[in-house]
């Protein structure tokens, strides 16, 4: 076969590659939660064993994590989280700093499967959160800022959009993550140095927009859920997927300074192409970047420190701008999982 002849094939192979791990991804994330709930959890609730180990999660989470000494191993996973996320940056180890990111994306999906009885022993990941349980971990709040815009105009005529916009993100976020990880490895497979064909020309890092999206229709279902198995009330997840998002960012930031450095006339005109993201209006990528240019003086980080005082930059900007969400105590009640119903 002529390389002319070799080229559409692997591209149809690596579309349909990317539809069955996206479609597989997706049942294992969405429907494998809700078919093992329904057929195996009565079961092994039955059993004396399962029943005893619920009991002692649902029990109270306070005198849970005092009797065994959790709310200092929740304070000492936070601070190696976050230390793992810093060094990584400082250094340049984006695998190290993705590491502390992957931490509290599994806190978020063990409030997921909490109340699943098969999987309660993922319960103790939430101990990296629940020190801070209540309203600090809303202090993320104004993430659900997209959603409220996507939602609200729906429930004025009464359609409930919520559940499916949490499944949709999360079937979304998968595929641009899939779609990515293949164009990037036919790109190594083409010998170029820079990947900036197929999904590359919308985003510059589609694995991390992808895997933004996935945890961000993640953490819509955890604020959807009634029962999280640590209180009555349900605060959702958004302070640990702002640090988590934060920190990919930072992880794609310092890519852009390796990829600078080492094909900077080639990734010059390739940045001028593609968004690094997302392709925003000019003015409000503008106004995202404004924070960053007015504190370090420059258009964008160019070292380690750089990464981690932007971090902490828009760390600080997120919580100030979700503040008024907890003084306000909004969304009243019990908060998202009913609103705006």
């Amino acid at each position: 076969m002529n390389k002319q002849g070799l080229l559409p094939s692997v591209f149809l192979s690596l579309v349909a590659l990317a539809i069955v791990y996206a479609l597989g991804s997706t049942f294992f994330t969405i429907e494998l939660e809700r078919i093992v709930e329904r057929m195996i959890a009565p079961h092994l609730a039955a059993s004396q064993r399962v029943a005893v180990m619920n009991r002692a999660i649902y029990a109270g989470i306070d005198g849970f994590i005092a009797s065994n000494h959790l709310r200092v191993f929740g304070y000492l996973c936070f601070a190696l989280m976050v230390l793992l996320s810093i060094l990584g940056l400082i250094a340049g180890k984006g695998r190290l700093a993705s590491l502390g990111s992957v931490g509290f994306i599994l806190t978020i999906y063990a409030y997921f499967v909490l109340h699943m009885s098969f999987l309660a022993g993922l319960g103790v990941l939430t101990t990296l959160w629940a020190p801070f349980w209540g309203d600090f971990i809303k202090l993320g709040d104004i993430a659900y800022l997209p959603y409220v815009l996507l939602v609200y105009p729906f429930s004025l005529i009464g359609v409930d959009i919520r559940r499916p916009l949490a499944h949709t993100s999360v079937n979304l976020g998968l595929l641009i993550f899939i779609l990515g990880v293949l164009t990037w490895f036919y790109a190594r497979f083409q010998k170029k140095a820079t990947a900036d064909f197929w999904i590359y020309r919308f985003t510059r890092h589609p694995q991390y927009l992808g895997w933004i999206i996935w945890s961000y229709g993640l953490m819509l279902l955890v604020a959807l859920r009634k029962d999280t198995g640590l209180q009555a009330s349900n605060p959702g997840a958004s302070l640990p997927w702002v640090v988590s998002t934060l920190i990919i960012l930072c992880v794609a930031l310092s890519e852009e300074i390796r990829m600078h450095r080492e094909h900077s006339q080639e990734y010059m005109r390739y940045c001028n192409q593609a968004p690094f993201m997302l392709p925003l209006p000019r003015w409000f990528s503008r106004a995202i970047s404004a924070p960053l240019k007015h504190t370090l003086r420059k258009d964008h980080p160019e070292n380690g420190w750089d990464l981690a005082w932007t971090f902490f930059i828009y760390l600080g900007i997120v919580m100030a701008l979700s503040l008024p969400f907890v003084l306000l105590d909004w969304p009243p009640g019990d908060g998202w999982m009913i609103w705006p119903f």
